[in-house]
């Protein structure tokens, strides 16, 4: 499988009934897609001080904010890690822009930042979308690839 192929079968299945979620014993959890058990998901160890303020994640009536990795995985070896922002008072995460000083998110990280935030929020799209919080915090993102 290639790469925009994988992003492609990520794009489809954007929804939490497409994924398996299961906890290590390390309380972390791994999301497993349902149609193809070989592309996964996994949450990275928390770095010790994750906390973060910047002009993205001050935006919100809760200022507080944090950082967190994921690795998209295929076939148990990592082929992107993605690193989102806990923002107002860990209600959302949000895919971080790649540079310091870049507003735009590139679109692999939106879909694998949507997928994310949807499964730790699983009720996320059918009552409140992402993209509410994207748009909020000012970061520039391709609106149109979300499902």
């Amino acid at each position: 499988m290639h790469y925009n192929q994988l992003i492609a079968l990520l794009n489809e299945n954007m929804y939490p009934e497409s994924w398996v979620k299961s906890m290590g014993w390390d309380s972390r959890y791994t999301y497993t897609l349902r149609e193809n058990v070989i592309v996964s998901i996994e949450e990275m160890p928390e770095r010790e001080d994750n906390k973060t303020s910047n002009e993205f994640t001050e935006k919100f009536i809760n200022k507080s904010a944090s950082y967190v990795y994921y690795a998209l995985k295929y076939n148990g070896s990592v082929v992107k890690n993605v690193c989102l922002y806990m923002v107002d008072g860990a209600r959302a995460l949000i895919p971080a822009p790649e540079g310091i000083a870049d507003e735009h998110v590139d679109d692999d990280n939106l879909i694998i930042g949507v997928i994310i935030d949807r499964l730790v929020f699983e009720t996320r799209y059918e009552h409140d979308d992402t993209t509410r919080y994207l748009k909020r915090s000012g970061l520039i993102f391709q609106e149109s690839i979300i499902k």
